[in-house]
């Protein structure tokens, strides 16, 4: 059995005295981090508080900053309106003389477009190009452009209701076409006249070419 001496006594004690204290030293010093770790996080929650919290002022902006993305990304399918290109016809309704001469070596023809639309609803047109023929011989040629114009003051082809579309057409005078000037100038009724061509039908964002033929 182990006998310690009165000073062996001593000194054990002090060193456990020590490690006591040692010890309530680093526990006083954890509960202190501890502590100020808590103030630190209470204190950026207090902070960011007013940054977090949305007002209703803050939502209806973030809505209308929503609404705005959703419309620009989703504009072009919301518009977007397909139809049936084979309900629509153009014709050719009529061809005279606007004016001009012999002498003057050209002719300016007024030609006539009905253009029939029967979808359920209305469409326009940005461009129209055309041959027109005079017994079968091409005769001259020309393109109505709305492509400049805005959208509401292009024709509007109501469902079911033709609309007529007049274009002027000058012919230059070549040997060739010697006859049919006296013929025009005389105002024939036997000319037979045609036109063939393709129109730029749109509505909303879609538009489709049209290409149609008709004769008077």
């Amino acid at each position: 059995m182990l006998h310690l001496g009165s000073h062996q006594i001593e000194l054990v004690e002090t060193i456990w005295r020590l490690h006591l204290h040692s010890n309530s030293a680093n526990n006083m010093k954890m509960s202190k981090i501890a502590s100020y770790s808590r103030k630190v996080l209470i204190s950026s929650i207090r902070q960011l508080a007013p940054y977090l919290i949305i007002g209703p002022r803050r939502l209806v902006l973030i809505g209308a900053i929503a609404a705005v993305a959703l419309a620009i990304i989703f504009y072009p399918l919301i518009v977007q309106t397909p139809f049936d290109l084979e309900k629509v016809a153009v014709q050719l309704t009529g061809v005279e003389l606007l004016s001009g001469s012999e002498g003057e070596q050209r002719l300016d023809l007024r030609v006539a477009l009905q253009i029939t639309n029967t979808n359920e609803f209305t469409l326009t047109t940005s461009r129209i190009v055309y041959d027109l023929f005079a017994d079968g011989a091409r005769v001259g040629s020309d393109t109505i452009s709305y492509e400049d114009v805005p959208v509401n003051g292009r024709p509007a082809f109501f469902s079911n209701q033709p609309v007529t579309i007049s274009d002027t057409l000058t012919l230059q005078y070549t040997d060739e076409m010697a006859t049919l000037f006296s013929r025009i100038l005389n105002n024939s009724t036997d000319i037979n006249w045609s036109i063939s061509g393709t129109a730029t039908i749109e509505s909303g964002t879609t538009l489709q070419e049209k290409r149609f033929s008709s004769e008077l």
